[in-house]
């Protein structure tokens, strides 16, 4: 059945190790927003998911079958290649395709591309929100009466002439209200439980309670939700759960909001009205230490949360600060407390690599790790994404690499104080030190374990203190050693 538009999720799970290690798979809520908005407005859709697929080459059946007029692509930057090999398949058959998320709203040059036949991989990207304007840029590529030109659509680039352009930003939608639900039927959601349930042993779906984050973390791109709160109306967000609940029965739910907690209000209301709706289904979500008290994580547990996810970034107050992050070392330490008293797991992320950090610096988060011992923590090396104050920060020194190409491979982008080789052995550290501190106190090493695990720890802890010395001061130790 030929449909107008088809909507493409380009993550492949086989081509991303760390992520089908991980096994955290959701679809992506942005494209069923978009695939409601446009069905709303009488548009016929349909998805392409490569999630669990071999390879891309089943793009090109699911061509066969849908027969779209357009195609359109959501795009991180993990899957950028993913995302320009689609586009080219798309293209052969000479359909026009528009690209859109965090990605081509932050560099939309990475995707208007020129092929060598004088082409563009790319018609259109989406900068911002994409349902407002795939509303107004859908007539303009497909209704060949449509005369409005795309100089004239808000919250898109393109290319006229070979020179990038790139149109008036458009304003952030205040009535999130107003956005139908998305279209989850559309999907093979029972595919994600079970890849959950294979992995995990339950299973997972999303949802969303409010667009945008208004704290200014120096490193945060919100190109595509801005610098805003818009909270939907939690009588609204209790009932999609119940929705959820109903018609998936999916063991948890993860709120993937940017932040949850900034209007308490807003929270006791969401408890009052999740509580009047029957069984409650287990959620956990990302919140900041600085919303949370005692008072605010009792509500958010009563609704059912059993896990929270903390940008806790670092244990040096100094980095924190240089992050502009709005939050103190202390308040880390006070929101694991609360939460490990009142039975809330806790998820920590945490950055290394970040401008000015010194090894005195990396001490102090290894220190916050062993001290708070979150349930579960990742680290990644600082990333300067363009539009953000980290970014301008260090223009200069960006170093002439391309970007990772699957989740977790993410390297020093700038000429900082210390090689990606330092970073990635930290990382080890950090992990290293966090499994000590956590199994060597709740006595859960057998002997032979335990000097392995501290073999192991005390590896770690010497290559790092020896690739943090200069070169000079390095080589007499390597030559001692060997």
């Amino acid at each position: 059945m030929a449909v107008d538009v088809l909507l493409c999720h380009a993550l492949v799970l086989a081509r991303d190790p760390v992520e089908r290690r991980l096994m955290t798979p959701y679809f992506p809520l942005g494209i069923l927003y978009l695939a409601a908005t446009l069905r709303e407005a009488g548009y016929a859709v349909a998805l392409y998911d490569g999630c669990f697929e071999p390879d891309l080459e089943s793009f090109e059946q699911a061509l066969d079958v849908h027969q779209p007029r357009l195609v359109g692509i959501t795009a991180l930057s993990t899957v950028r290649a993913n995302t320009l090999e689609l586009a080219a398949r798309a293209r052969r058959r000479g359909l026009p395709v528009i690209v859109g998320g965090s990605d081509p709203t932050g560099r939309p040059e990475h995707y208007l591309v020129q092929r060598e036949d004088g082409c563009y991989l790319v018609d259109v990207a989406v900068v911002g929100e994409g349902e407002e304007t795939l509303l107004e840029l859908l007539p303009a590529l497909l209704d060949a009466q449509e005369t409005r030109p795309l100089s004239e659509i808000p919250g898109i680039a393109y290319r006229r002439d070979g020179e990038p352009i790139r149109t008036a930003p458009r304003p952030l939608r205040r009535e999130v209200d107003a956005i139908p639900l998305p279209a989850r039927d559309l999907a093979d959601l029972d595919a994600y439980q079970r890849a959950w349930k294979t992995a995990h042993g339950y299973s997972s779906l999303s949802i969303i309670a409010s667009r945008g984050c208004p704290f200014e973390c120096a490193w945060c791109q919100k190109s595509v939700f801005g610098r805003s709160c818009r909270l939907r109306h939690p009588e609204a967000v209790a009932q999609e759960l119940a929705l959820l609940r109903d018609t998936y029965q999916p063991d948890q739910v993860r709120i993937v909001d940017d932040v949850v907690g900034i209007d308490r209000r807003w929270v006791r209301a969401f408890r009052d009205a999740v509580l009047a709706r029957g069984p409650v289904v287990p959620f956990e979500c990302l919140s900041r230490v600085d919303l949370v008290d005692r008072e605010v994580l009792t509500w958010l547990q009563e609704a059912g949360c059993v896990r929270i996810q903390f940008g806790a970034e670092s244990g040096s107050q100094r980095v924190l600060d240089a992050m502009h992050k709005g939050t103190r070392v202390e308040q880390i330490h006070a929101a694991a407390q609360l939460c490990h008293e009142l039975g809330i797991e806790t998820y920590f992320f945490i950055m290394v690599g970040y401008p000015g950090e010194e090894w005195s610096d990396i001490r102090a988060t290894v220190r916050l790790l062993n001290e708070t011992r979150p349930t579960q923590f990742s680290s990644t090396i600082a990333y300067p994404l363009p539009g953000t104050p980290f970014y301008d920060q260090v223009r200069d020194q960006l170093v002439d690499a391309p970007d990772w190409d699957y989740t977790g491979e993410n390297r020093m982008m700038y000429r900082g104080r210390y090689s990606t080789r330092f970073y990635r052995w930290v990382q080890r550290l950090l992990q290293h030190e966090w499994q000590w501190a956590r199994r060597h106190s709740a006595g859960c090493l057998t002997p032979p374990k335990l000097l392995r695990r501290l073999a192991t720890l005390w590896l770690t802890r010497i290559v790092v203190w020896v690739l943090r010395l200069e070169p000079a001061e390095r080589r007499p130790i390597v030559e001692r050693i060997a």
